[in-house]
């Protein structure tokens, strides 16, 4: 039996959706689906004994306006960067795709809008984080966040590793499909 896309509005109601399944299959096996930061990926990791699924999962995403992305998510970047302690007042936070840059100045009370400028090949040299322009919405909205990135692709670092890991945390994604990738 497989259990996946699993949800529940609290952790007891997770806890009874999952005895409900296994009293389903009295002692059969149950794989069980994981996603973490979910209700039911928390409600339920202590009952899990194998390791979670590994598999990467991504989709392939183009984004047309990077600096209009960057700039829509300065909110969030804002509230991550509050909620670690990161105070990076008066240095910009560099992001290069290697063909362009994007520079988010960090002011005392948010995040200034984006600027874009030319290539940067070495933006660790600025403390900044280089992505390659195929990996970016991965780094923004995938699994992996920037550290599980860097160490699949090579062209995926970052200078500053507490302060990208802060703002690149790994996410779940919502895409669903017609298939379970399981």
């Amino acid at each position: 039996m497989l259990l996946a896309e699993a949800a529940a509005r609290d952790e007891a109601a997770a806890r009874d959706l999952l005895s409900g399944v296994a009293a389903l299959a009295p002692g059969d096996p149950i794989r069980i689906v994981l996603r973490a930061g979910t209700v039911t990926g928390n409600a339920w990791q202590e009952f899990i004994d194998h390791e979670p699924h590994r598999n990467a999962e991504q989709y392939y995403i183009r984004i047309p306006d990077v600096a209009a992305l960057l700039d829509r998510l300065r909110p969030l970047f804002w509230q991550r960067l509050t909620t670690a302690g990161i105070d990076r007042t008066g240095r910009d936070i560099v992001i290069s795709t290697f063909g362009a840059h994007y520079r988010i100045p960090v002011l005392a009370n948010g995040l200034g809008e984006v600027v874009t400028g030319g290539p940067i090949q070495s933006p660790g040299a600025v403390e900044g984080s280089g992505v390659a322009p195929d990996h970016l919405a991965a780094l923004l909205l995938g699994p992996h966040g920037v550290e599980g990135l860097t160490r699949i692709r090579p062209d995926v670092y970052s200078a500053d590793e507490e302060l990208f890991q802060v703002l690149f945390p790994p996410l779940t994604a919502d895409v669903l499909s017609y298939y379970l990738p399981y």
